[in-house]
């Protein structure tokens, strides 16, 4: 195992809070398409997995799908990625992890021309050596895809790597690639979820999550 320290961040529900945007933004793909209102918290359950999935799991069928998504995205690219915060304390975890030489990069189903401005919105970018995220034809868009890219841009065995995610898809998809995660409770997944050997620490806040990746970091190799 190298010496070197990989940890891939998920985006929505990990670094910042979108739910204002991203459920605006899917009330109005859904109305483009003429579907009625849907609730709130169905909608807010979307939050993670690849849009073109979820908007299908709302009924919305294959034939106007596209027209959906586009509808998303050009309110989202307008306003709805801005509808967004960070999470309290997330930029000293990411200061403190470079410091300690971590190399640090986003793993999103997002597409990654939007998580890339996100991040640089709001003053991220400099904290990470990539941003993997989908892409936009929807070829790769499955967090196992995703890892995988950004194992292979950063060149990062999946042992020297952790994922750190709010969403049982995180895990599912890291685990495909053999890397480990930290899973974090303050996004949009059901902690219940957390279960099983790839799953090495469940955090409540970011202060907890910058001591389970420290622990990790000085453990000896997964395996």
């Amino acid at each position: 195992m190298t010496d070197a320290r990989f940890c891939l961040f998920d985006l929505d529900g990990t670094l910042t809070d979108p739910e204002t945007g991203i459920v605006a933004s899917l009330r109005h793909a859904l109305s483009a398409v003429g579907f009625p209102e849907v609730d709130h918290g169905r909608l807010r359950d979307l939050i993670g997995p690849p849009l073109q999935d979820g908007l299908s799991m709302l009924g919305v069928p294959e034939e106007r799908l596209d027209d959906a998504v586009h509808a998303y995205r050009e309110r989202f690219a307008e306003t709805g990625m801005y509808e967004n915060e960070v999470i309290a304390g997330i930029p000293a975890v990411l200061e403190a992890l470079v410091a300690e030489g971590w190399t640090l990069a986003v793993a999103t189903s997002k597409p990654a021309v939007f998580a890339a401005r996100i991040i640089a919105h709001f003053g991220l970018d400099g904290f990470f050596a990539y941003v993997a995220g989908a892409t936009l034809d929807g070829s790769r868009r499955h967090k196992a895809d995703v890892v995988r890219h950004a194992l292979g841009i950063l060149g990062a065995p999946p042992d020297a790597a952790v994922m750190v995610g709010d969403r049982v898809e995180d895990v599912a998809g890291a685990a495909a690639c053999g890397v480990r995660t930290v899973a974090v409770t303050w996004g949009f997944g059901d902690p219940a979820e957390f279960a099983g050997p790839e799953v090495i620490a469940v955090v409540e806040t970011p202060g907890q999550l910058l001591e389970a990746l420290s622990r990790t970091a000085a453990a000896p190799p997964a395996g």
